[in-house]
């Protein structure tokens, strides 16, 4: 149902109950007038999806795919997954095509698709992060962004850090790890044999190294170059079997250096989305393996994926 839709129907049906109360038009018309507006600047708004030729583009009069927020009331989205807050700026929908929103995740980072009119789309949907990230009543002392393959969680970061207080921030703070390394010592062999039997271990196996012959590839060629991503790993649940996807940069193991940085305070972590959640658990226990915080809460641009 789109937004004209819904203001259709709720007019209609605020217009014939203030006529069984005698309301005359002139205050009637007053009425549904204030009821317009203000539904026009207080719901949630989507993105329209072109499947065939992967365009995406900014819609204010629905709300499907995404929630991409309401820059006159924006209102961030609260979730804890795998016992750490975490902060969305706009809500990924689950959908019956399954793209689930990540038509604007693939625009934003310039994979294979694009906008349909980049500069307003881009400006609507910058406008509203300014917004809801403005609302964000917390402090942190220390922002820092997880490795991307792309520039966005970057460009998140610039915009974060002139919009939240903060002490220090870092941008190559984490890196991933090999994928052949992640494969031959951080492979929970151990997990696996446990929630699976003789039969389907093996074949979690073989999809896992399937999963690290493709990442070795270049990107050029569907890979990547190598370096060790969750995305190749279709089975969510399978991720589970990675020990640790990343590391903390060398530079930054220097607790004597970067320790009164780090040790009992507030950490906020920028990722662009939430799939399965394991980079999230992946990127806070490579801090605490080093470091002390006193907290780590993350920032995501995509929710994970919520119900209609």
């Amino acid at each position: 149902m789109t937004k004209d839709e819904l203001k259709n129907i709720v007019s209609s049906v605020m217009s014939e109950t203030l006529k069984k109360y005698n309301i005359n038009e002139i205050e009637t018309n007053n009425m549904l007038f204030s009821l317009n507006e203000y539904m026009d600047n207080h719901m949630f708004e989507g993105i329209d999806v072109d499947d065939e030729n992967h365009i995406v583009s900014f819609n204010p009069n629905h709300q499907e795919y995404v929630d991409t927020n309401d820059h006159w009331n924006p209102k961030p989205i609260y979730n804890e997954i795998n016992g750490y807050k975490v902060i969305s700026i706009f809500k990924r929908k689950d959908t019956e095509n399954n793209l689930d929103g990540n038509p604007l995740i693939y625009a934003l980072k310039g994979h294979k698709w694009k906008f349909k009119n980049p500069s307003y789309d881009i400006f609507a949907l910058l406008r509203r992060f300014v917004a809801v990230t403005k609302e964000l009543k917390e402090t942190y002392d220390v922002i820092i962004t997880t490795p991307s393959s792309n520039k966005l969680n970057t460009e998140v970061l610039y915009k974060v850090r002139r919009l939240i207080k903060h002490e220090t921030s870092y941008e190559d703070f984490f890196m991933k790890n090999d994928a052949i390394y992640v494969y031959e010592e951080l492979l929970d062999n151990n997990w696996i044999e446990k929630h699976y039997n003789e039969k389907d271990a093996k074949r979690i196996d073989t999809e896992i190294y399937r999963a690290i012959c493709r990442i070795q590839k270049s990107k050029d060629n569907g890979g990547n170059d190598g370096v060790f991503s969750y995305k190749f790993i279709r089975n969510k649940d399978v991720r589970n079997a990675i020990i640790q996807s990343m590391s903390i940069n060398d530079m930054y193991k220097d607790e004597i250096t970067y320790g009164k940085y780090l040790n009992g305070k507030k950490i906020l972590v920028i990722d662009d989305t939430v799939t399965s959640g394991k980079t999230i658990s992946d990127s806070a226990e490579a801090i605490i393996e080093t470091y002390a915080p006193e907290s780590i809460t993350f920032l995501t641009l995509f929710s994970p994926l919520m119900s209609e």
